[in-house]
């Protein structure tokens, strides 16, 4: 059942077996794993079923490093969470993401991505996409269809698949049916006891913003309230004096991450009939239904291991021809699109092109030709490098329900740009010695960033993953170093964050703790 926490008896303690803190992709997923289990569940949300201003205030922060996102535009605080708004771009991590590697520091996973494929392939299901299979030439991408330089060995193809699945509208229904789960809206958690030692929760404090308090009290307490605010509720909680739940050593808030992003640079290619259609994507229904996908560049694992490179991935933006408006209308007639006074402009464009429209239309029957192009615009997005000093902490000020407002303190490693800049160099000369063109990148290894870059809203590595307590907040299961029945789920649990959009990796990892969990209450 889903109840609106304002409701409630002030004062009142609820007991559970298991209590639940964030309604996004993470908590809900915990929340329909736990629908069969023997123990009753909790599922605190911030927010309503809806967007709220003054809730989605709660994020307020300040940014004292780089540049950083307003907190309050870059995640969405009610049910459902950020996949409120989210692209739906869903893949899974890279194997050489979890590696440990001796030429970038505080890399590796407790666990290699091999023994996270079997969440992973549930994970497709959660999200509502295709099967676990990211393979071009299964989306109907043929291998000789791709020109080098973007055939290997540096750089390759690759997939996305998108997701349409808003976990709240989706899933709210069959949560509303579990007996044994409790969702409590507008329910803000806003300290977590644990006894003078801090080894043992029992009690999570609640307020919600018309000032109503409870407290819930539960066996095993889980955190999915995002990269920020998991890092936040640990600071904020535990004994008092103390710096805050599982940061002995002072790694809560540590290694905050994002991905970059920024241009590339411009490819003009040496033959502007190139054809570039791997790069289009779109539905295909080779998987016995129809499933939307999008291509991209990535810089191959065989390539980051030699060179010592981080992960990096491209995507295209195509500036045509003239002529290119005229030969789309013409697609269009032909596929019959569009309502009839768009027909009537199309074939007005066709006609008025007719010279180039039939030249391409002979090149591209007789060579396979694509749309004449003047340049190929990259965007990227790339991995940052964990960074100790890279972190958030409590600043002085609180918010409407007297919790600490989070100061950000973003910083990147000057191996990030230069990094960068020596990938986008070896593509430059996979280029030109594919004869594919030449490459002029936005980023030099004395230069600075392109004036376009920012660090985006995958907020990641604040409660980070590591068997030794001395390198990680959550040991290899998410549990808190130190404690005996409080986890974390979601992004802030990623040791590194890859180049790949986390959120298949988020519901991945809560699937996992999620069979942990039951594990240990039945």
């Amino acid at each position: 059942m889903i109840i609106d926490a304002r409701s409630l008896p002030a004062g009142i303690v609820v007991q559970t077996g298991v209590c639940i803190i964030g309604a996004g992709a993470a908590g809900i997923t915990l929340a329909r794993e736990f629908s069969n289990a023997r123990f009753p569940v909790v599922l605190l949300e911030s927010g309503g079923m809806d967007y709220e201003p003054e809730t989605q205030e709660l994020y307020q922060g300040h940014s004292i490093g780089s540049p950083f996102q307003d907190l309050t535009a870059s995640r969405l605080r009610f049910f459902g969470g950020t996949t409120n708004h989210w692209g739906g771009w869903c893949l899974p991590y890279e194997a050489i993401d979890f590696e440990a590697r001796d030429d970038l520091p505080y890399h590796g996973w407790p666990f290699g991505r091999a023994q996270l494929d079997p969440w992973y392939r549930r994970a497709q299901e959660v999200c509502r996409i295709g099967p676990l299979d990211y393979r071009p030439a299964s989306w109907g991408i043929a291998a000789n269809a791709i020109p080098p330089p973007f055939a290997g060995p540096h750089f390759e193809c690759k997939i996305l698949q998108v997701s349409e699945t808003r976990f709240g509208p989706v899933y709210a229904a069959e949560l509303v049916r579990e007996p044994q789960l409790s969702a409590y809206l507008h329910a803000n958690a806003v300290q977590i006891s644990a006894g003078g030692t801090d080894t043992e929760i029992y009690e999570i404090s609640v307020k919600t913003l018309s000032g109503n308090q409870f407290a819930v009290r539960a066996r095993i307490c889980i955190l999915a309230a995002g990269g920020i605010e998991n890092a936040r509720l640990l600071l904020a909680s535990g004994k008092e004096g103390g710096n805050g739940l599982g940061n002995e050593h002072d790694l809560v808030g540590r290694f905050l991450m994002v991905h970059l992003h920024y241009s590339g640079g411009t490819i003009v290619p040496s033959d502007p009939h190139v054809n570039l259609d791997f790069q289009v994507g779109g539905d295909y229904g080779g998987f016995g239904g129809k499933h939307a996908f999008v291509p991209f560049i990535a810089l191959s694992a065989a390539s980051m291991r030699r060179l010592g490179l981080p992960s990096l991935n491209l995507w295209c933006g195509f500036r045509f021809s003239p002529i290119a408006p005229a030969i789309k209308a013409l697609k269009r007639l032909i596929g019959g699109e569009g309502p009839g006074g768009s027909r009537l402009a199309d074939l007005s464009e066709v006609i008025g092109n007719l010279d180039g429209v039939a030249s391409f239309a002979v090149r591209k029957g007789l060579f396979g030709e694509g749309i004449p192009i003047e340049a190929v615009e990259l965007n990227c997005t790339s991995e940052q490098q964990p960074n100790r000093d890279s972190r958030l902490f409590l600043g002085p000020e609180r918010d409407r329900l007297g919790m600490p407002k989070i100061v950000v303190d973003w910083r990147l490693t000057p191996e990030d740009r230069t990094n960068t800049a020596t990938t986008l160099r070896l593509l430059g000369t996979e280029i030109g010695r594919a004869g594919f063109g030449r490459l002029r990148p936005s980023l030099r290894d004395d230069g600075d960033w392109p004036d376009d870059f920012y660090g985006n809203e995958h907020h990641m590595g604040t409660t980070r993953m590591h068997v030794d307590p001395a390198l990680g907040v959550v040991d290899e299961n998410c549990r808190v170093h130190g404690t005996t029945n409080l986890y974390v789920a979601g992004s802030s649990v990623f040791p590194t964050g890859g180049a790949n959009n986390p959120t298949l990796t988020i519901v991945a990892l809560a699937l996992r703790l999620a069979d942990h969990v039951k594990k240990q209450l039945e």
